[in-house]
């Protein structure tokens, strides 16, 4: 299991096509944006459970590195 806590605002992630930081969690979706990439558009959503199982899944590698927020306080673990 790459990600063994629960992501929240701030936490980035590491694809093939770049960098993504998530600015927004609702709805059980995660918004974020491309590092990088114009910032004046509409955010892109994931659905929380869709990104977590391209977390775990070791085969197609679509999420390569998970980048956890340094200085948050509390983090609940994932089961």
């Amino acid at each position: 299991m790459m990600c063994k806590y629960h992501l929240n605002v701030g936490d980035m992630f590491r694809t093939k096509a770049g960098l993504g930081l998530i600015v927004k969690k609702s709805g059980g979706y995660f918004h974020y944006s491309n590092v990088g990439a114009d910032q004046n558009k509409a955010y892109p959503k994931i659905a929380t459970k869709k990104f977590y199982e391209y977390c775990d899944d070791k085969t197609n590698q679509q999420v390569l590195e998970v980048i956890l927020l340094p200085n948050r306080k509390y983090r609940r673990k994932r089961k």
